[in-house]
């Protein structure tokens, strides 16, 4: 594997990306000394967007990886689906966070 400074798993809590977190916490030994790190992308689109945040927190913490919360604006301008808006924010937001090396 390359040489990483930092592993940085986009985590909304579902199944897909639960997987991938858990997957690169069984080959922790395998990347150190890098770090694994969450990034969930808090949207405040949802009722449950709170709720989904708590989730994350709850898993990272059971796995002893390290959580970064990005609250963006997802809503929608003109002519913009929500799901566009939504995924032009979150990308936007991971973009920005990640440095050289991760």
């Amino acid at each position: 594997m390359p040489s990483m400074q930092c592993y940085r798993v986009a985590f909304s809590g579902g199944a897909d990306s639960a997987a991938l977190l858990h997957a690169l916490c069984q080959l922790r030994d395998a990347l150190a000394p890098a770090e694994i790190r969450a990034v969930h992308v808090h949207h405040g689109l949802h009722a449950d967007a709170d709720t989904w945040e708590s989730d994350c927190r709850r898993i990272c913490a059971d796995l002893g990886v390290a959580l970064d919360v990005l609250r963006v604006d997802g809503r929608a301008g003109p002519g913009e689906s929500p799901e566009a808006a939504a995924r032009r924010a979150r990308y936007d937001a991971l973009a920005n966070l990640v440095g050289t090396g991760e």
